[in-house]
């Protein structure tokens, strides 16, 4: 399968340089070049891979891959910076990115960075990475490039759980946090919740590989 990388830069000539040599090696690219539009993108749209600039109109690139990881979508991120200091590095990997190429770069440097971090994010047996986020405008799930509907409580759990992405957390946290203390449901609705969640984004639900359980005290999402 073609594999799909946005380009973030507010420089035309940067974009029209990165795509032709992306196109070249058979890569299907798209462009973005603010902040605000690559966040829109990158939420209702599946990519292998992002490449980044640091320095955006209306949105840094650092506050753009901050808002991603926090809904819980975690394309691969290769920041492009002109910034060449350690603390401008540092900042953007610790918000998230997979790494970082420093303006002005090579191609076959960037070629090679874009290479070893999509073969990284993939699975070694070849098929793609479980990539999913949440399409906050639409209410919806993506996973891949198929978008799936939810319902009100099924959105709200889906994004509690993302936000806690590798984290067990119990019923009662789930409850509390999906229909709030005061609700007047019972905690048996997170089972029920979770099994309609399931049917909708599990291959096998026998065997979830996504929204596992924890006997005994809850549920971890897993990507």
């Amino acid at each position: 399968m073609t594999k799909r990388i946005l380009i973030v830069d507010d420089e035309p000539s940067i974009l029209e340089l990165i795509e032709y040599n992306l196109q070249g090696q058979g890569y299907e690219v798209k462009r973005a070049i603010n902040g605000k539009m690559a966040l829109e993108m990158a939420n209702s749209e599946y990519f292998d891979l992002i490449l980044l600039d640091q320095m955006l109109p209306k949105l840094s690139g650092i506050r753009v891959l901050k808002k991603m990881r926090a809904t819980g979508n975690l394309t691969p991120v290769i920041f492009l910076t002109a910034v060449d200091n350690e603390d401008s590095k540092v900042d953007g990997l610790i918000s998230g990115a997979d790494d970082y190429i420093t303006k002005p770069f090579s191609i076959k440097e960037l070629l090679a960075r874009v290479e070893v971090v999509i073969r990284r994010t993939s699975k070694v047996d070849g098929d793609k990475k479980i990539n999913f986020h949440l399409n906050r405008a639409m209410k919806s799930i993506i996973i891949d490039d198929t978008e799936i509907s939810l319902t009100r409580k099924e959105y709200e759990l889906m994004d509690f759980l993302l936000k806690n992405t590798g984290i067990v957390v119990s019923r009662e946290q789930i409850f509390d946090n999906v229909w709030g203390v005061n609700s007047d449901s019972q905690l048996r609705m997170v089972d029920i919740q979770i099994s309609h969640l399931r049917d909708k984004i599990e291959k096998d639900t026998k065997d979830p590989q996504i929204i596992k359980t924890v006997h005994g005290f809850g549920y971890i999402l897993e990507v």
